[in-house]
């Protein structure tokens, strides 16, 4: 459920969140929620999703986790 986030240890830091299950699932939740994904979409689907973001569009996506997250 949450593979993709190993990829991911940045944006933890970037969030000032801890690496912990808990958070994990709170922000795959938020990602797939700003991607308009299914809850449930594989791995692959969000990996494939965040790799076709521009610069611009990671830095919109951080922006809507740091509110949908604070």
């Amino acid at each position: 459920m949450t593979c993709y986030l190993k990829h991911l240890g940045w944006l933890f830091r970037v969030l000032e969140l801890d690496n912990d299950a808990g958070n994990r699932h709170r922000i795959d939740r938020a990602i797939k929620d700003a991607l308009e994904l299914p809850r449930d979409a594989p791995c692959e689907d969000v990996e494939a999703f965040l790799a076709a973001l521009s610069g611009e569009e990671r830095f919109e996506l951080i922006d809507t986790l740091e509110r949908t997250l604070a």
